[in-house]
């Protein structure tokens, strides 16, 4: 099965081409740029890349949040667009699973964090050993405050990754000292772990979606969305 990935949910962008459990192309962008002018140049790039035409791929693949809530809805709309024509399988996955995704094998707590901005981070926590991973928290968006309080309670190794990572490890380490940060290898969401991890829900026949059913998971209101509803509470 040809799985077409795509991650748009923060300040990088990607596009990857997986078969068969194995990663044939990606292409990805972490300079800022608007994603509604580079994430289809980068999908191209990476079908072009795995010698595929949009005909061959079998399903599609998106981070579905949380995240920018600009880079999300592009995202997903991308993903709804390139699927409808011909009815492809769409699979939502989690944009903190998919940042866990590369320390599926390191033996630890992946932190999966992201900068939500107003002091706090959408957050998940996945325990990591032998290639898979169990959630152990839902996504959520919290404060550092908090998230300080749930790691108190694990006395394992524990790695912030993710494009909060360093965020949060300026205002945590000093209250969990054995606290560390994912390599910059790693560390930022790609479009080839969104695949990946698709990969295994199609094979299991899980959380599969037409275009119609796609649709972003934000977490919390839009920041236009709380300043009217606190005018309306005043």
């Amino acid at each position: 099965m040809v799985i077409l990935g795509i991650e748009s949910s923060a300040v990088s962008a990607s596009a990857a081409v997986v078969r068969d459990g194995k990663l044939l192309s990606e292409a990805f962008l972490n300079v800022g740029l608007t994603h509604s002018v580079t994430l289809l140049p980068l999908i191209k790039q990476a079908s072009e890349g795995a010698g595929l035409t949009p005909e061959e791929i079998d399903a599609v693949a998106v981070s579905n949040g949380p995240g920018s809530f600009t880079g999300v809805r592009i995202g997903v709309a991308t993903a709804k667009g390139i699927a409808q024509p011909t009815g492809k399988k769409c699979v939502p996955v989690s944009t903190l699973e998919a940042i866990a995704y590369p320390l599926s094998d390191s033996d630890c707590i992946a932190v999966s964090v992201m900068d939500a901005r107003c002091n706090q981070v959408y957050c998940a926590l996945f325990r990591c050993a032998d290639g898979r991973m169990n959630r152990l928290t839902e996504d959520d968006a919290i404060t550092l405050d908090a998230l300080c309080d749930i790691l108190k309670g694990y006395n394992e190794k524990l790695i912030l990754i993710g494009d909060g990572a360093d965020i949060a490890y300026k205002y945590l380490h000093a209250s969990l000292p054995d606290l560390t940060v994912a390599s910059p290898l790693i560390k930022y969401q790609r479009a080839s772990s969104v695949a990946f991890l698709a990969s295994e829900r199609l094979e299991n026949n899980d959380n599969i979606r037409t275009p119609d059913e796609l649709v972003p998971s934000y977490l919390r209101l839009s920041q236009a969305e709380r300043e009217l509803k606190k005018k309306k509470e005043q």
